[in-house]
């Protein structure tokens, strides 16, 4: 039996957005001896976007909770890619910086982001305006039937 237009797409809709996922779960070494996984690459990347952000700033960020990010810290402060620097007396502010290990990782993944979006860019700059136009309507169409779904 011949599949459906609406089975093939959903089909290679869900085998793309599985192996992106499965792309984004799996640990990276950047190069610098340490196995990173995708949400202490997320913190550094966080952290290199804001500089000297606090554990608050960072906590409401990611939308996670302070404890999480306490956590997540003393795990980078151990892999030398983050440092905590007190900015009061009390040392209870503290900055979060990047390590020189931590910049090369942030500066690594940084340029495998701006390489997998020049990508996807060249494959758009083929498309019509209003084929996109089509495609983001189908899109927003899915978001909308899930939403109404869960």
């Amino acid at each position: 039996m011949e599949s459906s237009k609406a089975e093939s797409t959903i089909h290679l809709f869900l085998s793309v957005m599985n192996r992106y996922i499965a792309s984004e779960k799996r640990p990276c070494d950047y190069g610098v001896g340490s196995i990173l996984y995708r949400s202490e690459i997320h913190t550094i990347e966080a952290i290199g976007k804001h500089k000297q952000i606090n554990v608050t700033e960072l906590s409401s960020y990611l939308s996670v909770t302070k404890s999480a990010i306490s956590q997540m810290i003393d795990k980078l402060i151990k892999k030398e890619m983050v440092d905590k620097k007190v900015l009061s007396k009390s040392d209870t502010e503290v900055a979060l910086t990047l390590t020189p290990k931590g910049e090369i990782v942030y500066y690594k993944h940084e340029k495998y982001h701006r390489k997998f979006y020049d990508y996807v860019e060249q494959m758009l700059s083929t498309v019509s305006e209003s084929d996109m136009t089509v495609f983001f309507d189908i899109m927003n169409q899915f978001d909308t039937f899930l939403d109404e779904k869960s």
